[in-house]
């Protein structure tokens, strides 16, 4: 795995630097904006992590996520300051801090997000702009479900990152895992609950728009958007 790392700090470089070494990765070093955004266009990169008091942390984020969405940036927030709200993790760092415990929590982050990257990749390789499912339609850069052409509701960003991923493969049983790992990097007890709540709001705005589909929640497996039964 090949890593571009943009940080002030010698001691957080040094540290991920060792922390890659012991895993087989590779750090490259992008200190200065010029070298990152070579590192994103030349697409040789696995992973950003990238230091939030940059003054181009937010526009680097922006463009990754944009025309790389499934690769990972991690944000190292100096002293919890940060507003790069579109990064797929962020981890304070204080003075004071152990580099070295840091470096580790950096590189778990890393591993927990590209763990399931295959199948994100396989599963999300069906997405364009505008998905189509029944007589509905998901605009998943605007966030928008249309039924019969007519817009009727605009999702959260979370809810519309779960959407999207059902919607682009309706009818077929997506794993709670895969959406876990895509939508907040890990599957866990707390992250599986916070999923309930989403997908029992995505009901509702079904149901409250008289669309005739429902979110199912197959055996425990993971979920599927598909007609309601009584509309089949």
């Amino acid at each position: 795995m090949k890593i571009a790392i943009s940080s002030e700090n010698y001691e957080i470089l040094n540290s991920v630097i060792r922390r890659a070494k012991e895993t087989d990765d590779n750090v490259v070093i992008a200190k200065v904006e010029k070298s990152l955004f070579d590192h994103i266009d030349n697409e040789d990169v696995d992973a950003y992590i990238i230091s939030s008091n940059r003054p181009y942390a937010k526009k680097a984020v922006d463009f990754i996520k944009k025309y790389h969405p499934y690769i990972p940036v991690i944000i190292i927030a100096h002293e919890g300051n940060y507003d790069v709200e579109t990064s797929d993790s962020v981890i304070p760092f204080y003075r004071g801090n152990d580099t070295e415990i840091f470096a580790k929590t950096v590189m778990h982050n890393v591993k927990a997000y590209t763990k399931n990257f295959e199948t994100l990749q396989r599963l999300t390789a069906k997405m364009g702009d505008l998905i189509v499912f029944g007589e509905c339609t998901y605009d998943p850069p605007k966030r928008i479900l249309l039924s019969k052409g007519s817009e009727i509701q605009k999702l959260s960003p979370k809810q519309g990152g779960i959407f999207e991923l059902l919607a682009a493969n309706f009818g077929t049983v997506v794993k709670k895992d895969i959406i876990l790992e895509k939508e907040w990097r890990e599957s866990n007890y707390f992250t599986s609950r916070s999923l309930d709540v989403f997908t029992t709001h995505l009901r509702k705005i079904l149901k409250d728009n008289n669309i005739p589909m429902t979110i199912t929640n197959v055996s425990n497996i993971g979920l599927m958007l598909d007609y309601l039964p009584s509309k089949i």
